[in-house]
């Protein structure tokens, strides 16, 4: 009995982040875990609900909560690199997207996030590499065409870059049409 009550809170928690109502599944999240404190994921959702209302630190210290339960876990490692990638510590975000490559080499998203990584260290071969890694994982990765065609923007590859661009955007990344509009006339 006492497991269906938890499970309903932590089910409730996710619909109120579903909902948008990050405060309140943050508070349904705390309830859970006063019971269940190595539930992975609900302390991993509640560093969500964090997130979303600007509670960066908060959010961090559930995501470091999470690795010190399941080093592995791959959300966890993203959340980790987003974060210091937020914090301008390119190498700190790359080590921890490194963490998720080394966990599962098919993981299109941290490519995009290494790429974007390197791009900011003007490691530029080294984010386009992993650019097209990205890609190669995941066909409708729209930032990944986005990032690699802004890249190739300032390698002087122009035709290469507004096909990406023009992919990008097909795919649905709305920043695509500033580049192409000044770019790919």
């Amino acid at each position: 009995m006492f497991t269906a009550c938890g499970a309903d809170v932590t089910r409730e928690a996710d619909n109120l982040y579903k909902a948008g109502k990050y405060k309140e599944a943050i508070v349904a999240y705390n309830e859970y875990i006063d019971t269940k404190p190595k539930d992975v994921k609900s302390i991993y959702n509640r560093g969500r609900a964090y997130e979303q209302i600007g509670d960066l630190e908060s959010a961090r210290k559930d995501f470091t909560r999470v690795l010190d339960l399941d080093i592995n876990n791959l959300n966890a490692n993203l959340s980790m690199g987003q974060y210091w990638y937020g914090k301008k510590d390119f190498n700190k975000a790359i080590a921890f997207f490194d963490k998720v490559i080394e966990v599962d080499g098919r993981e299109s998203m941290a490519y995009l996030l290494k790429g974007r990584s390197l791009h900011q260290k003007a490691d530029f071969d080294a984010a386009r590499a992993n650019y097209d890694l990205a890609i190669d994982f995941d066909k409708k990765n729209a930032e990944a065409f986005l990032y690699r065609g802004a890249l190739k923007i300032v390698q002087n590859k122009k035709r290469s870059a507004c096909n990406d661009l023009n992919r990008a955007l097909a795919l649905g990344a709305q920043d695509a049409k500033a580049a192409l509009a000044k770019h790919c006339k």
